[in-house]
């Protein structure tokens, strides 16, 4: 009696692989399922990263990519695999390698601290590697009433939220970069019960006609910038009390006329709080 047994179509299984540094071990493993062994693996079209080779193990079940990357860029290439009955699976896949002279490394190396019952907004930033980084608070926990939030770029991680509880927070955050290096950096934030220092802040009135008031922005680092004032300051004078022991602090101003519109930033003030 002629019998037959139903494998199952065969498939590439694996949808994505890592990206690389230049100069660092690269290894990856494409894997597929169903048909029938031995399988016959391929790259039919593109190129693999200059230094990645592919190879075949015994069972032939899966291709290995291995090898220290020697160009940065990014590839394109196909893998195809074939059944011994015949089918054929095909996947693309791209690879980014990264220049190793551009090592991941967070740039931020402190924190503002906060005043509980006050809105707290700061920026850790990193740079190299390659993109997208992914964040994570490796260990400790951030202040209670403080969320960690990814930007849309990712390069950077905004910690943002109003503080519930005083105290010393410490905890480390991680970026890993898409080629897998990865940084940690530890920081220390003081949410203190109440604020005991006040920044006055004056500035030269505008020359332009119909202005109705002036706005105040605060920044943590000179770069990320939120309005302090509520409602339009009527005056070129401000005093900042929601402000924490031990920042620093960066200031600027706009002038708004009466059609809401609103002028550049001034040049920016950097205060430093002891």
């Amino acid at each position: 009696m002629l019998g037959a047994r139903c494998f199952g179509a065969i498939a590439i299984t694996t949808t994505t692989l890592p990206n690389g540094t230049v100069g660092t071990a690269y290894s990856a493993v494409v894997k597929a399922s169903g048909g029938c062994t031995p399988y016959k693996w391929s790259i039919s079209s593109g190129a693999l990263p200059a230094g990645i080779t592919a190879k075949t193990p015994s069972t032939t079940t899966s291709l290995n990519l291995t090898g220290t990357p020697t160009t940065a860029g990014t590839d394109s290439f196909t893998v195809k695999v074939t059944g011994c009955g015949g089918g054929t699976s095909r996947v693309a896949y791209k690879a980014v390698i990264a220049t190793k002279s551009h090592t991941l490394s967070i740039t931020t190396t402190t924190l503002p601290n906060g005043t509980v019952g006050t809105a707290y907004s700061a920026v850790v930033k990193a740079s190299g590697g390659c993109t997208p980084y992914k964040w994570a608070i490796s260990s400790g926990a951030l202040p209670a009433g403080i969320n960690a939030k990814t930007s849309t770029t990712t390069t950077s991680l905004h910690l943002s939220g109003t503080p519930t509880t005083a105290g010393t927070d410490s905890f480390s955050v991680k970026v890993t970069g898409c080629g897998g290096g990865t940084s940690h950096v530890a920081y220390k934030a003081v949410i203190q019960k109440t604020a005991n220092h006040v920044v006055d802040l004056s500035w030269k009135a505008s020359t332009s006609s119909g202005i109705a008031g002036y706005n105040v922005y605060r920044s943590p680092d000179g770069a990320t910038w939120k309005k302090v004032n509520v409602s339009l300051i009527a005056s070129t004078l401000y005093s900042d009390s929601t402000i924490s022991n031990g920042s620093t602090y960066y200031y600027a101003a706009t002038a708004v006329d009466i059609h809401s519109h609103e002028s550049r930033k001034t040049a920016a003030v950097k205060v430093i709080v002891p």
